[in-house]
């Protein structure tokens, strides 16, 4: 008995672990600071947390070091000062009013390196039937493409495209009913080069990954 309970708790780590997806910081943790840190930390001194770069290369004046220890969120000073008894000063938000779920998706971002971008293909091994995503035609592409999925029920969508470093150049969003949705996407604004793109659905409480692709934008 004992036997069969390892391995059941062997076989399920392993299915958590390959199913797990990295933080996407644009996506999961822009919005936590947008909703409860930059109405004190947006402008240009000081502890600024209104995009990506800003956040990376903020110094904690207290602490003398960046705010963000790429790595390592137990030495983080944002870490620390979002959480209860901050060795400087008053917890943050004001009132400490992030909650245990948000404070520990920042720490595991951090874990993960801290990066603007997850770092390694996600996994999508777990999708219920009726997602998918089916890429995007033409590809190449000048100056726009059209990106396909499929959803089983009415689905909200939001299409992420990446350029090939890492930053973010478009967010699209959007309702999308059951069966086969067609969106298409103007480049027109944007250099020629290999771009990538992930279809993110949200469907109650729940958000998938359906799945991320390259596609190529000729001028």
């Amino acid at each position: 008995m004992r036997l069969s309970i390892l391995l059941f708790t062997l076989l399920f780590t392993s299915v958590y672990v390959e199913s797990a997806a990295q933080v996407d910081y644009e996506s999961e943790i822009q919005p936590i600071f947008n909703a409860n840190c930059t109405s004190c930390h947006g402008g240009q001194n000081g502890v600024t947390l209104e995009s990506y770069s800003t956040v990376m290369n903020s110094v904690g004046q207290q602490y003398g070091t960046e705010i963000v220890v790429a790595g390592d969120a137990a030495s983080s000073p944002l870490v620390d000062k979002i959480e209860p008894n901050p060795q400087f000063g008053s917890r943050m938000p004001q009132g400490g009013s992030l909650s245990s779920n948000q404070i520990d998706l920042i720490k595991q971002w951090i874990n993960e390196g801290a990066n603007e971008v997850p770092t390694s293909n996600e996994v999508v091994t777990d999708l219920p039937k009726g997602f998918e995503l089916q890429g995007n035609y033409p590809n190449p592409f000048n100056p726009g493409t059209t990106i396909q999925f499929t959803v089983p029920q009415t689905t909200q969508y939001t299409i992420s495209i990446y350029s090939v470093t890492g930053i973010l150049v478009a967010d699209i969003e959007g309702s999308a009913q059951a069966g086969q949705t067609s969106i298409r996407v103007d480049m027109s604004n944007q250099a020629s080069g290999i771009y990538i793109y992930k279809v993110f659905a949200s469907t109650n409480s729940t958000r998938y990954l359906l799945g991320s692709e390259r596609m190529t934008l000729i001028k």
